[in-house]
């Protein structure tokens, strides 16, 4: 199953543009030249697990299409199958994954027209609308999961239980560093104005009459 974070971070390999090529000793010293605040190991770290969590996405994202997927639309039909005979709020749903409704009703349509899930009317509640998966879409399902777990276990067949927990633990640190960011964002101490990185961009100036 993935979580409302994995479901996000998804959208990686297509929002990042990544260098493939670290910086060398030679670039970070001219580097901190100009801007003493730079932590060159911080910056060789980062771009690291850019990179590789960039290939790992990638890999996944072939997976999927491979299977007429997207990232959302699995992620969709993963929730649905964790009780596979429970139908779903379609709101809930689009709470779990932090998205529009409007996005999960389109992804739902593409579901539906695919005959994976069906929509059905909420006993309690006559303007909500529940989602659950058809027999299609688990035969589906029970199809491809265990192609999908292979995977993930081929991808960390080199970790001992040991790494596996070390790496978990690192990962963790790093929620905890983006929540410090975030803290340090609200302070305002991050970037103060008004330095020029912060200004907003100038309109296009309109064009001249002839």
């Amino acid at each position: 199953m993935v979580s409302p974070q994995t479901v996000r971070a998804l959208t990686l390999s297509k929002t990042m543009f990544l260098l493939r090529e670290i910086p060398d000793k030679d670039c970070f010293s001219r580097l901190t030249q100009r801007y003493p605040e730079l932590d060159p190991t911080s910056i060789v770290t980062v771009m690291d697990f850019l990179r590789t969590a960039a290939d790992v996405v990638g890999a996944f994202e072939k997976f999927l299409a491979q299977h007429g997927l997207s990232q959302g639309r699995f992620a969709i039909l993963a929730f649905l199958n964790r009780k596979p005979d429970v139908p779903v709020n379609q709101t809930h749903l689009a709470d779990a994954y932090g998205v529009t409704k409007a996005t999960i009703t389109g992804l739902i349509d593409g579901l539906e027209r695919d005959t994976l899930v069906e929509r059905l009317p909420d006993p309690t509640d006559r303007r909500a609308t529940l989602v659950q998966l058809t027999r299609n879409g688990r035969e589906f399902l029970d199809a491809l999961f265990p192609h999908h777990f292979k995977r993930t276990a081929a991808l960390l067949a080199g970790f001992s239980p040991t790494d596996r927990e070390n790496l978990a633990a690192l990962m963790t640190k790093i929620r905890a560093g983006m929540a410090h960011i975030t803290d340090l964002e609200k302070a305002g101490t991050l970037c103060n104005a008004p330095h020029l990185c912060c200004r907003p961009p100038h309109p296009s100036a309109a064009p001249s009459e002839s």
